[in-house]
Protein backbone atom coordinates (compact mmCIF):
# COMPACT_ATOMS: atom_id res chain seq x y z
CA UNK A 1 0.00 0.00 0.00
CA UNK A 2 1.53 3.23 -1.20
CA UNK A 3 1.44 6.12 1.35
CA UNK A 4 0.21 9.67 0.70
CA UNK A 5 2.95 12.43 1.35
CA UNK A 6 0.78 15.70 0.73
CA UNK A 7 0.68 15.84 3.96
CA UNK A 8 4.13 15.58 4.92
CA UNK A 9 5.07 18.48 2.53
CA UNK A 10 2.61 20.92 3.87
CA UNK A 11 4.25 20.29 7.33
CA UNK A 12 7.18 21.01 6.79
CA UNK A 13 6.90 23.66 4.51
CA UNK A 14 4.45 25.39 7.05
CA UNK A 15 7.57 24.62 9.53
CA UNK A 16 10.40 26.17 7.11
CA UNK A 17 8.09 29.04 6.77
CA UNK A 18 7.19 29.35 10.56
CA UNK A 19 11.40 29.30 11.18
CA UNK A 20 12.17 32.11 9.18
CA UNK A 21 9.32 34.09 10.33
CA UNK A 22 10.52 33.28 13.69
CA UNK A 23 14.26 34.13 12.39
CA UNK A 24 13.12 37.52 11.32
CA UNK A 25 11.47 38.79 14.33
CA UNK A 26 14.30 37.75 16.15
CA UNK A 27 16.89 39.81 13.54
CA UNK A 28 14.39 43.03 14.30
CA UNK A 29 14.42 42.56 17.98
CA UNK A 30 18.05 42.10 17.80
CA UNK A 31 19.48 44.92 15.47
CA UNK A 32 16.73 46.60 15.26
CA UNK A 33 15.01 47.38 18.81
CA UNK A 34 18.51 48.93 20.14
CA UNK A 35 18.28 51.16 17.16
CA UNK A 36 14.73 52.46 17.93
CA UNK A 37 15.58 52.92 21.20
CA UNK A 38 18.72 54.47 20.40
CA UNK A 39 16.78 56.93 18.29
CA UNK A 40 14.08 57.74 20.79
CA UNK A 41 16.59 58.88 23.57
CA UNK A 42 18.19 60.68 21.00
CA UNK A 43 15.09 62.89 20.47
CA UNK A 44 14.45 62.99 24.20
CA UNK A 45 17.51 64.36 24.42
CA UNK A 46 17.20 66.97 21.79
CA UNK A 47 13.82 67.73 23.36
CA UNK A 48 15.33 68.59 26.28
CA UNK A 49 18.20 70.88 25.35
CA UNK A 50 15.44 73.32 23.53
CA UNK A 51 13.64 72.87 26.58
CA UNK A 52 16.60 74.17 28.39
CA UNK A 53 17.08 76.85 25.77
CA UNK A 54 13.73 77.99 26.83
CA UNK A 55 14.27 78.19 30.30
CA UNK A 56 17.17 79.81 29.66
CA UNK A 57 15.48 82.43 27.83
CA UNK A 58 12.91 83.15 30.48
CA UNK A 59 15.54 83.21 33.28
CA UNK A 60 17.03 86.09 31.07
CA UNK A 61 13.61 87.76 31.01
CA UNK A 62 13.39 87.92 34.78
CA UNK A 63 17.09 88.98 34.98
CA UNK A 64 17.15 91.68 31.64
CA UNK A 65 13.59 92.62 31.67
CA UNK A 66 12.44 92.72 34.79
CA UNK A 67 9.42 89.81 35.02
CA UNK A 68 9.16 89.12 38.15
CA UNK A 69 7.84 85.99 37.45
CA UNK A 70 8.12 83.44 34.96
CA UNK A 71 6.63 79.97 34.14
CA UNK A 72 7.71 77.16 31.20
CA UNK A 73 5.82 74.17 30.66
CA UNK A 74 7.53 71.00 29.30
CA UNK A 75 7.90 67.33 28.68
CA UNK A 76 10.83 65.34 30.62
CA UNK A 77 10.82 62.53 28.25
CA UNK A 78 13.08 59.41 28.76
CA UNK A 79 15.10 61.02 32.02
CA UNK A 80 14.79 63.29 35.07
CA UNK A 81 14.88 67.06 35.64
CA UNK A 82 16.44 68.08 38.95
CA UNK A 83 16.67 71.49 40.60
CA UNK A 84 20.19 72.02 42.68
CA UNK A 85 19.69 75.06 44.74
CA UNK A 86 22.84 77.04 45.15
CA UNK A 87 23.09 76.28 48.99
CA UNK A 88 23.52 72.94 48.32
CA UNK A 89 26.84 72.74 47.73
CA UNK A 90 26.30 70.10 45.26
CA UNK A 91 27.37 72.20 42.41
CA UNK A 92 30.92 74.28 41.21
CA UNK A 93 31.81 77.76 42.57
CA UNK A 94 33.22 80.85 40.98
CA UNK A 95 35.81 83.03 42.28
CA UNK A 96 35.76 86.70 40.83
CA UNK A 97 38.50 88.68 41.96
CA UNK A 98 40.48 92.00 40.90
CA UNK A 99 44.02 93.81 42.03
CA UNK A 100 43.60 94.77 45.59
CA UNK A 101 39.79 93.69 45.99
CA UNK A 102 38.30 90.84 48.18
CA UNK A 103 37.50 87.83 45.60
CA UNK A 104 33.58 87.72 45.21
CA UNK A 105 32.54 84.08 45.41
CA UNK A 106 29.52 82.27 44.58
CA UNK A 107 27.72 78.71 44.06
CA UNK A 108 25.36 79.15 41.32
CA UNK A 109 22.76 76.13 41.92
CA UNK A 110 21.45 74.39 38.33
CA UNK A 111 19.03 72.36 36.65
CA UNK A 112 20.19 68.97 35.64
CA UNK A 113 18.64 67.02 33.11
CA UNK A 114 20.09 62.71 33.16
CA UNK A 115 18.88 60.75 30.41
CA UNK A 116 17.49 57.21 31.98
CA UNK A 117 18.17 55.40 28.10
CA UNK A 118 21.58 56.82 27.50
CA UNK A 119 24.32 58.89 28.57
CA UNK A 120 23.30 62.34 27.90
CA UNK A 121 23.59 64.82 30.64
CA UNK A 122 22.29 68.65 30.50
CA UNK A 123 22.66 71.30 32.81
CA UNK A 124 21.76 74.55 33.15
CA UNK A 125 24.38 76.86 35.42
CA UNK A 126 25.12 79.90 36.07
CA UNK A 127 23.18 81.01 32.82
CA UNK A 128 24.69 78.80 30.45
CA UNK A 129 23.13 75.23 29.12
CA UNK A 130 25.59 72.58 28.47
CA UNK A 131 25.86 68.96 27.82
CA UNK A 132 28.24 66.22 28.74
CA UNK A 133 28.53 61.94 28.63
CA UNK A 134 28.46 60.07 31.84
CA UNK A 135 30.95 58.87 32.52
CA UNK A 136 33.22 60.74 29.63
CA UNK A 137 35.25 63.80 29.89
CA UNK A 138 34.66 66.99 28.14
CA UNK A 139 31.63 68.98 27.77
CA UNK A 140 29.95 71.64 25.34
CA UNK A 141 28.54 74.90 26.04
CA UNK A 142 24.52 74.86 23.75
CA UNK A 143 23.82 78.12 24.94
CA UNK A 144 26.26 80.85 26.23
CA UNK A 145 25.62 83.23 29.37
CA UNK A 146 25.92 86.75 28.93
CA UNK A 147 29.36 87.66 30.15
CA UNK A 148 30.94 89.98 27.88
CA UNK A 149 34.47 92.40 27.61
CA UNK A 150 33.98 96.26 25.71
CA UNK A 151 37.54 96.81 24.34
CA UNK A 152 36.59 100.49 23.55
CA UNK A 153 35.80 101.08 27.12
CA UNK A 154 38.13 98.22 28.91
CA UNK A 155 34.55 97.52 30.51
CA UNK A 156 34.21 93.69 31.59
CA UNK A 157 30.72 93.19 32.63
CA UNK A 158 29.71 89.77 34.35
CA UNK A 159 26.31 88.06 34.88
CA UNK A 160 26.15 86.03 38.66
CA UNK A 161 22.66 83.69 37.90
CA UNK A 162 21.73 81.82 41.15
CA UNK A 163 19.12 78.93 41.58
CA UNK A 164 17.41 78.79 44.65
CA UNK A 165 15.21 76.39 46.39
CA UNK A 166 13.85 75.80 49.29
CA UNK A 167 12.80 71.91 48.60
CA UNK A 168 14.40 68.88 46.73
CA UNK A 169 12.85 68.74 43.58
CA UNK A 170 12.94 66.23 40.70
CA UNK A 171 10.76 65.42 38.05
CA UNK A 172 9.52 63.28 35.00
CA UNK A 173 6.78 63.58 32.46
CA UNK A 174 5.02 66.72 32.38
CA UNK A 175 6.54 70.01 34.12
CA UNK A 176 6.28 73.15 34.94
CA UNK A 177 8.88 75.12 35.80
CA UNK A 178 7.96 78.11 38.00
CA UNK A 179 10.54 80.92 38.76
CA UNK A 180 10.58 84.27 40.89
CA UNK A 181 13.17 86.97 40.98
CA UNK A 182 14.69 87.92 43.94
CA UNK A 183 15.98 91.62 44.09
CA UNK A 184 19.28 92.25 41.97
CA UNK A 185 22.10 93.66 43.73
CA UNK A 186 25.43 95.07 41.35
CA UNK A 187 28.74 96.00 42.33
CA UNK A 188 30.69 98.13 40.60
CA UNK A 189 34.39 97.93 40.98
CA UNK A 190 36.77 100.98 39.44
CA UNK A 191 40.28 100.55 38.31
CA UNK A 192 40.01 96.83 38.80
CA UNK A 193 43.66 96.35 36.38
CA UNK A 194 43.66 92.48 36.23
CA UNK A 195 40.34 90.54 36.58
CA UNK A 196 40.80 87.28 38.12
CA UNK A 197 37.94 84.20 37.43
CA UNK A 198 38.31 80.76 38.99
CA UNK A 199 35.97 77.94 38.02
CA UNK A 200 36.03 75.43 41.07
CA UNK A 201 34.77 72.45 40.40
CA UNK A 202 36.04 69.13 42.00
CA UNK A 203 33.96 66.70 39.54
CA UNK A 204 35.14 68.57 36.02
CA UNK A 205 32.51 68.19 34.29
CA UNK A 206 32.26 71.00 32.87
CA UNK A 207 35.36 72.73 32.96
CA UNK A 208 36.09 72.39 29.18
CA UNK A 209 32.53 74.24 28.32
CA UNK A 210 33.56 76.96 30.68
CA UNK A 211 37.36 77.19 29.24
CA UNK A 212 36.41 77.89 25.64
CA UNK A 213 33.44 80.21 26.61
CA UNK A 214 36.10 81.96 28.68
CA UNK A 215 38.82 81.94 26.07
CA UNK A 216 36.79 82.93 23.35
CA UNK A 217 36.51 86.35 21.79
CA UNK A 218 33.24 87.29 23.17
CA UNK A 219 35.11 87.47 26.92
CA UNK A 220 38.29 87.36 25.90
CA UNK A 221 40.12 86.16 29.23
CA UNK A 222 43.37 84.07 29.12
CA UNK A 223 43.84 80.84 30.53
CA UNK A 224 46.92 81.25 33.78
CA UNK A 225 49.82 79.23 32.69
CA UNK A 226 49.69 76.24 35.39
CA UNK A 227 46.26 76.32 36.47
CA UNK A 228 43.52 74.52 34.71
CA UNK A 229 40.71 76.23 35.63
CA UNK A 230 41.99 80.02 36.32
CA UNK A 231 41.57 83.23 33.58
CA UNK A 232 42.98 86.36 33.78
CA UNK A 233 42.17 89.24 31.80
CA UNK A 234 44.34 92.71 32.08
CA UNK A 235 44.05 96.33 32.01
CA UNK A 236 40.85 96.62 32.96
CA UNK A 237 39.54 99.99 33.58
CA UNK A 238 36.14 99.09 35.11
CA UNK A 239 34.51 95.91 36.30
CA UNK A 240 30.57 95.06 36.56
CA UNK A 241 29.15 92.25 38.47
CA UNK A 242 25.48 91.85 38.43
CA UNK A 243 24.12 88.90 40.58
CA UNK A 244 20.34 87.98 40.49
CA UNK A 245 18.94 85.04 42.42
CA UNK A 246 16.43 83.30 40.94
CA UNK A 247 14.05 81.36 43.31
CA UNK A 248 12.52 77.92 41.67
CA UNK A 249 9.14 77.74 43.17
CA UNK A 250 8.48 73.86 41.80
CA UNK A 251 8.42 72.01 38.68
Amino acid sequence: MKMNEKAVSEAIGFILILGIVISGIGLVTLYGYPVLVKEQSNTDVRNMERAMIIIQNDMKSLCYKNVPYKETSLQVSGGTLEVIGATDGATPKFSISADGSEPVEFSPGALVYRSDRGNEVITLENGAVMTRQEGSAGSAMLAEPRWFYDNSTKTFVIYIMKITTNDLMAKSGMATVRMSLDTPSTLPIDNPGTVTVTYNDPSAHYSTAWRNYLTSPTVGMKQEEGFLNTYKIPNVDKLVIKEYEIEILGI
